[in-house]
């Protein structure tokens, strides 16, 4: 079975983004750079700020699935106004990107039946077991 990766373009709403995102984003990326997964996770995350704010609420927008490429896309928005209501903003950050992910990797279990889901999800489950209480 081919294998596939768990990547991230990202877009920062400038001028700068909440303390510790970009160097918590490089972590994620480091991490997932070794982790194989049956599908192509291509994301893209966009992260509000002042120039360009995301309307909430902060998640996953624009899932798509593409059985025969084995290739799932969709777009993680994080607003900035829930950022700065997160007691936790690295943990929101983080949570967030989990939820958006297993939420696309339910798209594709619902449409491929070989898919295992729980297996999958276990592979990134590092987003939530290092992060903080939830504050969303």
């Amino acid at each position: 079975m081919p294998t596939g990766r768990l990547t991230f373009r990202t877009v920062w709403g400038g001028p700068s983004p909440q303390a510790g995102f970009i160097e918590e984003v490089t972590r994620m990326k480091q991490h997932l750079r070794t982790v194989e997964f049956s599908y192509h996770l291509d994301l893209f995350l966009m992260v509000g700020g002042e120039i360009t704010p995301v309307p909430g609420p902060s998640g996953l927008r624009t899932p798509r699935v593409f059985l025969s490429r084995r290739t799932a896309t969709g777009e993680i928005r994080i607003s900035n106004d829930d950022v700065s209501a997160a007691a936790a903003p690295i943990a929101f950050l983080r949570q967030t990107i989990h939820r958006a992910v297993a939420d696309l990797m339910s798209r594709v279990a619902a449409r491929d039946p070989a898919f295992d889901a729980d297996a999958e999800q276990a592979k990134f489950a590092f987003l939530i077991d290092e992060a903080a209480t939830p504050d969303a």
